[in-house]
């Protein structure tokens, strides 16, 4: 399969919103660790790797002829991140600390979760629209063979 224009457009777009999503994660994972003083990043080292790195490697082969398999991957580890992260916040343990924080690590946390929240949504929708395009590639070329 050679991806089409609107294959690499879309593949082009997931990149820069991973890419986005990735760089979120990170800051908000960071400043969470600055103003909760039992949130540690090694404790979740696991949970940082799984959904930064995998859709960051996977959005790779989506310009590729396993972009329906990679398509498939992404969606997968952005929804569960969506619902993770969406779990995770209000069922965590009420930010307690012991010390005065900045308050521009308490912007910079609340800030960075509701972009990540954004970035995971719409990363979703472009990943789908790009999964639609795989398919109706696949259907033209089944189509032209019969």
């Amino acid at each position: 399969m050679v991806p089409t224009e609107n294959i690499r457009i879309l593949a082009k777009q997931a990149l820069y919103i991973i890419l986005a999503h990735t760089v979120l994660l990170t800051i908000n994972i960071y400043s969470h660790a600055k103003i909760d003083i039992f949130f540690s990043p090694g404790s979740n080292l696991f949970y940082s790797l799984f959904f930064c790195f995998v859709p960051l490697i996977t959005v790779f082969l989506l310009p590729t002829k396993f972009a329906r398999q990679a398509a498939v991957v992404i969606i997968g580890t952005l929804a569960s991140g969506l619902v993770y992260n969406i779990f995770a916040r209000f069922t965590s343990i009420s930010l307690i600390t012991g010390r005065e924080v900045p308050l521009f690590w308490k912007i910079l946390y609340e800030g960075s979760y509701g972009l990540l929240l954004i970035s995971e949504v719409i990363g979703l929708w472009i990943v789908f629209k790009l999964l639609k395009e795989v398919h109706k590639q696949i259907d033209s070329q089944a189509v032209t063979k019969q």
